[in-house]
């Protein structure tokens, strides 16, 4: 009985601390777009839902439309200067700006979802976090994969009637419009090819770059390259 109450005396003061400490956060957001862009609109929701299960959704400052240069820079330190303990931005490009101001404020904890040296910064206030999203395009490619078998099987794509869409040695080509060459990406047509391939092992890729993350004709233009492709 002493050790059950000792548990539920514990539990107590644990929520009663998390109770404290989210009282006590504020939260400022370094987007690069805003909610009219599907990859920001997805952090957006998900920094609010968060927030909610705290009980703090009055206490998010927003910075939209955040490009990955020195105004990162400026935006994250005006959060500061309103008062936010918690500061999260959501793409690759902000993180050596939330460093900066990670070093200069230690007592602010600074997120950078995605990135890759926050572990080797030696800062302990700035964090590295992501979804992986490499696991989501393995299946997308499952389900290219199945499209491009069927297909196949019903003879909609044979190489008598669209030889371009196939390569000299008989694999049926995908293409695959992609952001810029970092790992991150990377990982993502990888993966995306690796599902293909599980279903339909003839599959290659060819893989074109807009060098923006959210850039809607070089994003077409990169389709159509690839669709004169083949």
């Amino acid at each position: 009985m002493k050790k059950l109450i000792a548990l539920v005396l514990a539990a107590m003061l644990c929520m009663t601390a998390c109770i404290a400490l989210a009282a006590d956060l504020k939260i400022g957001a370094v987007m690069l777009g805003d909610e009219t862009e599907g990859y920001t609109l997805a952090h957006m929701e998900g920094i609010k839902q968060a927030a909610a299960e705290l009980g703090l959704s009055d206490s998010i400052v927003w910075k939209y439309k955040v490009p990955e240069d020195q105004t990162c820079y400026d935006s994250a330190l005006d959060l500061v200067g309103q008062g936010c303990n918690l500061i999260i931005s959501n793409s690759y490009g902000h993180q050596s700006y939330m460093a900066l101001a990670a070093e200069e404020y230690p007592d602010v904890t600074f997120v950078a979802m995605t990135g890759d040296f926050a572990a080797l910064s030696g800062l302990d206030n700035f964090k590295n976090a992501f979804t992986k999203v490499y696991q989501s395009r393995y299946v997308s490619g499952v389900v290219a994969g199945m499209k491009i078998a069927e297909m196949l099987g019903d003879g909609t794509l044979s190489a008598e009637k669209q030889p371009n869409s196939f390569d000299a040695d008989g694999n049926v080509k995908i293409g695959y419009v992609g952001a810029f060459t970092y790992a991150e990406v990377v990982s993502g047509y990888t993966s995306f090819f690796l599902g293909a391939r599980s279903v339909c092992p003839t599959a290659t890729m060819e893989v074109t770059f807009t060098g923006s993350w959210y850039d809607e004709t070089a994003e077409k233009e990169g389709a159509e390259k690839l669709i004169q492709n083949g």
